[in-house]
């Protein structure tokens, strides 16, 4: 998803898909509060919605009596304080980002060097997860038509 503070203050939430209807502001409104609290004007986040239990309770977020809170991973950054950022390196976009303070229900995607592929989506997998990415910190970030696109400098890697 992506949480957008846009130059005058408003604050949107969506979906980084083609879903029917992708703008989650109105069924989301402790991300619009946390928006609103955390970012910005001119700031435009990438990131993953979740909850406590996972990515399948997801679903539950959007019902009218609502099980879960959103839980809202931040792995990048693309718009600060009204400029595009993509073009410089994950590293820099990564202490932008951090510098932020980010509070819940937003939460900083950490991240540490892959040295092992293997040994590290084995240990991916055993928590639950349903991969990682793995991405040049030199990386920019790179806009296609639905969503960021997949170069060589990043991909996902998920069980076969």
């Amino acid at each position: 998803m992506q949480l957008i503070r846009f130059g005058d203050g408003r604050v949107e939430v969506w979906g980084r898909r083609l879903e029917r209807e992708p703008n989650w502001t109105k069924k989301l409104p402790s991300l619009v509060e946390a928006g609103e609290r955390d970012l910005p004007p001119g700031t435009l986040l990438d990131c993953e919605l979740s909850t406590k239990k996972g990515r399948r309770f997801i679903p539950s977020l959007f019902a009218k009596h609502r099980k879960f809170k959103p839980l809202v991973w931040v792995f990048d950054i693309i718009f600060y304080r009204g400029d595009f950022i993509g073009d410089l390196p994950l590293l820099q976009r990564k202490a932008i980002l951090k510098g932020l303070g980010l509070r819940q229900p937003l939460r900083f995607l950490r991240f540490q060097r892959v040295i092992d592929l293997r040994k590290s989506l084995s240990k991916t997998l055993e928590r639950g997860y349903e991969g990682i990415v793995v991405k040049l910190l030199s990386s920019p970030y790179e806009v296609g038509k639905e969503a960021p696109l997949a170069t060589q400098n990043w991909r996902k890697v998920k069980r076969r």
